[in-house]
């Protein structure tokens, strides 16, 4: 095998697939991922050589924020290329409060490149004949420019004498470019004509040149460059009144002072050059986006950042003395980079200083949001890993194969004989559920979500099968609790800190082991409304705990009343057989433990932050009456939920809504028990007239609902019937409302100012017009 890259120097796909075979031969690699690329080859040129492949970085959306600088105005949303989580939801929180604060004033103060060749002389006097001698051809230099390019425009020629060694700083404007190639070009031109010049010069020639000699600063932090400025020099300021920082970064001024003089003396002790908090990251992901030269990241996030009171609030400025930007050239031509200039108004000419001035307002909204992070104790929430003592073999999505799947389907198909032939991934016909994303917060270094998979298998007898299966690789109950930890650490200290206290107490802890169990269940009432099940995998060691299930169809049917009813059906026969059984069911040991009934009451603290936060930073989804609403069933939770307990209660899925639910064949279908529970049977009816009715609902809908079940749950047996005559249906109905408001509603609302869910603004208006009707109907 050739140990030279093949094709070189050559710009095309069938070069390119040469050189990956042959660093696949070479490495052993598969490199499926180098496969394919969206880049023409034919127009790399000047960008790449021995190109072999592309790689996709996400690009986040960060703002908006409110700008009113020189050249970049208005509502503003910039493309973070990054892979650090928390880095895009951090620079939008800092550039809300900004917003709401006035927006961030900006100026690019200059632009300059610089190049700096270094002479030697036979001596320190020639030296310094060179240096008056050449401050005398400034105008003949400028043409020697202008015969290489038509934007550079040599604006500086600054000599430095080191003994018989003389450094020449040309100092050029670039326009639009960045400029490091085009001055480059430049010098060279410069130091030709002069050496030319000057052959027969015995008095003013040097001995020797070197185009550069170290003493530009090029993608170098230096002194020199931050006082004299390199690439284009920008600045940005902005006020932040008490109020946004209160709801949107959940501190105070004087907490941001202090906090803010803390970091100067570590700065001062470090020997930081400058001052900053993470200037860095909106420069490396907006540099990423747009075709930027990454490796002038380390001088261009050079940053000076200070804050200093301000009337009732604070003044924020920030400086970037070295940002070598550019909006023509270079990277900025490929497609995707260019499509994201132009998002930004700055592809082109005439683009660099309204950019400039986007990356410098975006990196001070991110600073200000992070020390803000800091000082209120959310940076290392948002940032929290479960630690782990040992190391994990965590599954991949490359061990969904025939070795993985054959004992699954064996043992959940009770056929020894079972013998898996072919195992395909096939393609993602919906979304992960949410637990599946929260728990990705938690931990996102395993294989966890919804993996549809065609799979062929000879079964016992002999006779060939294939399958259209799903599956739910699950994450675990504490992942999806740090999870909602990382999420609820944007939220503030309050609610961040309410959750670390009770977040563990609630219904996600051991979620990862509910649901196999409840496939494991004989009950007839429950397989009937199950998916059909192929096989489980509870791997404690891999922390693998897979359900392999049938795929259903993508069910986008209307939710009318029938459809209704026969959910309602289907989950009262689960609610019949386990009514009144609730302590036989808990004492397996499987379920969701609630250590005493009081638990509600007692993390009132929890459910009053969540709305809290919701009702500030979203009052048009929880209004004020809304919220006071809520907040009055939280503060009376000791005494209702004292009554909620007493009455009987059963096995519940927590989770009854139309993203769980399916028809199949005509079938009711209800998946992902990871929330199941004991509870009152009313809360499933809850949560699903909440979803499937609007506002347009009467009390005599929900009257036929509300008996229609407790018809079907007394008609199980006779027990349940004797439990549920001996009881008030709609009293417990309108005990499941109020946990339901208090509980599930609240997370979702907090969450939702930090992961949209779409479903639920039609959800809030259902929940509380219900809640109305049973006020009207208890004031009658």
């Amino acid at each position: 095998m050739s140990d030279t890259v093949p094709g070189r120097g050559q710009y095309s796909d069938s070069a390119r697939r040469r050189r990956l075979e042959w660093l696949r031969s070479r490495s052993g690699a598969a490199l499926k991922s180098l496969e394919t690329t969206g880049l023409d080859a034919q127009r790399l040129i000047g960008n790449v050589e021995n190109f072999a492949g592309s790689i996709e970085v996400p690009v986040g959306l960060a703002g908006p924020l409110l700008f009113a600088g020189e050249t970049a105005r208005g509502s503003i949303v910039a493309p973070l290329a990054t892979t650090e989580g928390a880095l895009v939801a951090s620079a939008s929180r800092g550039a809300r409060a900004v917003s709401e604060s006035g927006g961030v004033a900006t100026a690019v103060l200059s632009q300059r490149m610089n190049r700096v060749p270094a002479f030697e002389f036979s001596d320190l006097a020639t030296a310094r004949r060179f240096t008056g001698w050449l401050h005398a051809q400034r105008s003949t230099l400028e043409e020697q420019v202008r015969l290489v390019s038509r934007h550079a425009r040599l604006v500086e020629v600054d000599p430095h004498q080191i003994g018989r060694h003389l450094h020449v700083r040309f100092v050029f404007e670039t326009a639009d470019a960045a400029g490091q190639n085009m001055t480059t070009a430049a010098t060279w031109q410069i130091c030709r004509w002069l050496i030319d010049t000057l052959a027969e010069e015995e008095q003013l020639r040097p001995r020797r040149m070197l185009l550069e000699g170290n003493l530009s600063g090029d993608k170098k932090v230096t002194a020199g460059s931050m006082l004299l400025g390199r690439g284009s020099r920008v600045t940005a300021e902005c006020r932040l009144s008490r109020e946004a920082l209160a709801s949107v970064l959940k501190t105070t001024p004087e907490a941001m002072l202090q906090g803010y003089a803390t970091t100067v003396m570590g700065a001062q002790q470090a020997g930081m050059m400058g001052f900053g908090v993470n200037a860095a990251n909106v420069v490396a992901a907006l540099f990423l986006a747009t075709g930027q030269d990454v490796a002038c990241v380390h001088e261009s996030g050079l940053s000076i950042f200070s804050l200093e009171p301000d009337d009732d609030g604070l003044l924020a400025t920030l400086l970037l003395p070295n940002l070598i930007v550019g909006t023509v050239g270079g990277g900025t031509a490929l497609p995707h980079q260019r499509d994201l200039l132009d998002l930004l108004g700055c592809a082109g000419s005439g683009g660099v200083r309204r950019f400039a001035e986007i990356v410098a307002g975006f990196a001070l909204a991110l600073d200000v949001s992070t020390l803000a992070a800091v000082v209120s104790g959310q940076f290392a929430e948002a940032h929290q890993r479960l630690g782990r003592a040992r190391r994990v073999e965590w599954l991949r999505a490359d061990d969904l194969d025939t070795a993985l799947l054959q004992p699954v389907l064996a043992q959940g198909l009770d056929d020894p004989g079972l013998h898996v032939t072919r195992v395909e991934r096939g393609p993602q016909l919906y979304g992960d559920g949410i637990a599946s994303e929260l728990g990705a917060l938690g931990e996102n270094r395993k294989l966890t979500g919804i993996h549809p998979l065609r799979v062929t298998w000879t079964d016992g007898r002999g006779t060939a099968v294939t399958s259209g299966l799903v599956a739910k690789v699950k994450s675990r109950g504490e992942e999806i609790v740090a999870g909602i930890a990382r999420l609820v650490s944007l939220c503030g200290p309050d609610v961040s800190q309410a959750w670390s206290r009770w977040g563990g107490s609630t219904e996600f802890q051991d979620a990862h082991r509910r649901e196999l169990a409840v496939y494991r269940r004989p009950d007839r009432p429950l397989r009937d409304l199950l998916p059909k099940c192929f096989g489980l995998l509870e791997d404690d060691e891999r922390e693998a705990y897979v359900v392999l299930m049938e795929r259903l169809p993508d069910d986008r049917e209307p939710w009318t009343r029938d459809r209704v009813a026969h959910m309602v059906r289907a989950i009262a026969a689960v609610h019949g057989h386990w009514l009144g059984r609730d302590e036989e069911l808990l004492a397996e040991g499987w379920l969701h433990q609630v250590s005493e009934p009081a638990l509600l009451a007692k993390s009132a603290e929890l459910w009053e932050a969540l709305v809290r936060h919701a009702a500030a930073d979203q009052p048009h989804l929880l209004d004020a009456g809304r919220r006071d609403i809520v907040l009055g069933i939280v503060q009376d939770a000791g005494n209702w939920t004292q009554e909620l307990y007493a009455l009987p209660r059963t096995l519940i899925h927590n989770d009854f809504n139309p993203r769980n639910l399916a028809m199949r064949d005509g079938r009711p279908v209800a998946y992902d028990w990871e929330l199941a529970t004991v509870g009152l049977p009313q809360r499933d009816v809850v949560e699903l007239l909440a979803f499937t009715l609007d506002e347009g609902a009467t009390a005599a809908d929900v009257d036929a609902v509300l008996e229609l079940h407790a018809r079907a749950v007394a008609a199980v047996s006779p027990r349940a019937s004797r439990l549920v005559a001996g009881c008030d249906w709609r009293r417990g109905y309108r005990l499941a409302l109020r946990e339901f408001l208090m509980t599930r509603l609240a997370l979702y609302a907090a969450g939702h100012t930090q992961r949209e869910f779409g479903f639920l603004p039609g959800v809030v208006r259902t929940a509380f017009h219900l809640w109305q009707l049973e006020q009207t109907r208890e004031g009658a």
